[in-house]
């Protein structure tokens, strides 16, 4: 059963027809790989900042939203931290303020308009589009080449509005990149991108969607077929972030079974998890993530006078943001980029860490309520869904923000930030489940 709450009222709900629009414009939007969706800057992209936040605007309204005292809150302490960063930094920058609004606000319109159905709705938009890639990716793959990327090319202006790492292009539900970045990679076989901004991204959500239908949709009817799909497609993405979240996501599903059965599918499982590991491109890929942190002098060096910004991998990238949060421990460098170490020493260099850009630009003051909020939202779901691992969907988030900046995309604010949005859901449940059993007659 699903359920719709007011202040003060209980209601069963099923979501129409709009509420799966909105989601599935948060998906794109988490997908960044146009620029409409990936560029924050109102003052450059407004309909694109304003979109999600009139939808947003819209389901509150039909949906009678009240805002709740921890969201008051959560706008009150974030414009103290905004007027301390200001006094700081002798700059008062009031989009930084205004962008960070937006987020909060489609957030919690998000889950407190759709509770755990948001996540439910996010698992089937994710399938369809795991399954239009298949499609599109089967096709790159026979055709071979750049026989795909060149068709779509001839889409002039795609060049110009997508947002798609190595020289990729969108087409809005599929991203394909050049047959060259899938050399310079080391692969051979182009890798699946899906509706992100690159395969690791794609297959960071596809994990999420996989969690979901192993631990929340576990009732539905369709959910095995949906489970295949969801895991094709994260094979394809051929990314080292995929495959160790799906390898943590199942070692939890499967200590979740009976005892006896664990017993019988461990030697499965973990001659599945060496193989997995075992793949040529992972072991290249382990091997280089774990040389590249001690090239960070040479990294910095190499991006000196650079027009377009160095991207290093994520464990230099985490490494590289330390250093903003040793000079700025308590409240980061919030907005202004010009504190960043690098950008100071005359280095270009985009971090892709989102850990690590949390502790950079926020600080202390940032990461404190991320760990407590998302532990917290990780035990609700354990508890709300009955199943063993309260410490799972904290591991989850922890793992993509290790790799990608989409800790403050709202769909991931969604899953990390549902404990404040979304307070009483255990004690609703827990009324709900009175109220059954009374009318049952027990």
């Amino acid at each position: 059963m699903k359920y719709y709450s007011d202040e003060n009222t209980f209601k069963s709900q099923e979501p129409g027809i709009l509420e799966y629009i909105y989601v599935v414009i948060l998906v794109l939007y988490a997908g960044r790989s146009l620029m409409f969706f990936e560029s924050p800057l109102i003052e450059s992209n407004p309909i694109g900042v304003i979109l999600p936040v009139l939808m947003s605007g819209i389901l509150a309204f039909k949906w009678r939203l009240f805002f709740s005292i921890e969201f008051y809150m959560l706008l009150f302490f974030f414009a103290l931290y905004f007027i301390a960063v200001s006094i700081k930094y002798y700059e008062i920058r009031p989009t930084f303020l205004l962008t960070y609004y937006f987020l909060f606000f489609t957030g919690y319109t998000a889950v407190r308009v759709l509770k755990f159905n948001l996540f439910l709705i996010y698992e089937k938009v994710v399938y369809f589009l795991a399954a239009i890639s298949l499609v599109l990716w089967g096709i790159q793959v026979l055709a071979g080449g750049d026989f795909l990327y060149n068709i779509i090319g001839r889409i002039s202006f795609l060049d110009q509005i997508s947002f798609v790492s190595g020289r990729g292009l969108s087409t809005i539900f599929y991203v394909i990149q050049s047959y060259e970045t899938t050399l310079i990679n080391g692969h051979t076989i182009s890798r699946n991108c899906g509706f992100a901004w690159e395969p690791g991204s794609f297959s960071s959500y596809l994990a999420l969607a996989i969690f979901i239908n192993l631990f929340l949709a576990a009732k539905d009817s369709k959910q095995k077929k949906r489970f295949w799909v969801l895991l094709i497609a994260l094979f394809s993405t051929m990314s080292t972030t995929g495959y160790f979240l799906f390898s943590v996501i199942i070692i939890y599903y499967f200590f979740n079974k009976e005892f006896k059965k664990v017993v019988l599918m461990l030697p499965a499982l973990a001659g599945g998890l060496i193989l997995l590991f075992s793949l040529p491109f992972m072991k290249d890929k382990i091997v280089e993530l774990v040389k590249e942190p001690s090239r960070i002098d040479f990294i910095v060096w190499d991006s000196f006078g650079r027009e377009s910004a160095t991207t290093p991998q994520r464990f230099s990238s985490l490494l590289i943001t330390l250093i903003d949060f040793k000079n700025n421990p308590v409240l980061g460098i919030a907005a202004h980029a010009d504190e960043q170490w690098t950008r100071q020493a005359g280095s270009n260099i985009s971090t892709v860490s989102g850990i690590g850009n949390l502790l950079a630009q926020f600080g202390i003051v940032g990461f404190i309520p991320f760990l407590i909020f998302s532990i917290k939202s990780s035990i609700t779901f354990s508890k709300y869904f009955n199943y063993k691992g309260r410490f799972l969907l904290f591991f989850i988030i922890l793992g993509i923000s290790v790799s990608y900046s989409i800790l403050f995309i709202p769909l991931i604010m969604c899953f990390w930030m549902f404990s404040l949005f979304e307070p009483d859901i255990l004690s609703q449940k827990e009324a709900t489940n009175r109220v059954i059993v009374s009318e049952a007659g027990f």
